[in-house]
């Protein structure tokens, strides 16, 4: 199985501000952003996932595949009361805590790395348990790491490692008799 992980184009957002789950809008670019990703996948897949939010969602839209499921277990990390906050406001107590922690630490009324992980793992079982050949995810940064952090079996305090610009890709080779898997960044 051949697996294309996207992350998103630039969404249309002040940079500075805190956003996860928020449902932003694209940057005018998004046409040519899309063109150049578009230039380095495959004609055709099997069956293209998507987080439900918008900035994922129209770049998924304009992949060639007869099945285009939304999957929130795709969505980005939340952010909880912190979304569309600018993170230069993150100097509570609560906010330090979590810095400190933001494996086990859950956001306010959001999300822990942990129990993202536990949706991103779930939804990454389910694919390598079907049939697809050919696979695509258009996704969020977080989403990417996790994944990437999960086969190469890296902590999750490191996942931060791993620079991921809007439109990057990362091609993941399953070979099904070895259970082996190989990434590469296209």
């Amino acid at each position: 199985m051949i697996i294309h992980l996207i992350r998103h184009t630039t969404p249309d957002i002040k940079a500075g501000i805190c956003y996860g789950q928020s449902d932003l809008a694209l940057a005018d670019s998004f046409e040519q952003e899309a063109d150049a990703v578009l230039s380095k996948l495959r004609d055709r897949y099997d069956v293209v996932y998507t987080s439900p939010l918008q900035r994922c969602a129209l770049l998924a839209a304009k992949l060639e595949s007869p099945n285009l499921i939304n999957d929130d277990r795709l969505m980005e990390y939340n952010f909880g009361d912190w979304e569309l906050l600018p993170w230069d406001d993150f100097t509570s107590e609560a906010a330090q805590i979590w810095m400190n922690n933001f494996v086990d630490q859950a956001a306010p009324n959001g999300d822990s790395m942990l129990n993202m992980q536990a949706r991103v793992n779930e939804f990454w079982a389910d694919l390598l348990d079907s049939k697809h050949q050919q696979v695509a995810i258009v996704t969020h940064s977080g989403v990417l790491r996790l994944i990437h952090g999960h086969v190469l079996e890296t902590p999750m305090t490191h996942l931060f490692r791993l620079q991921l610009g809007f439109g990057a890709i990362l091609e993941i080779n399953s070979d099904r008799t070895s259970e082996l898997l190989t990434i590469k960044h296209l």
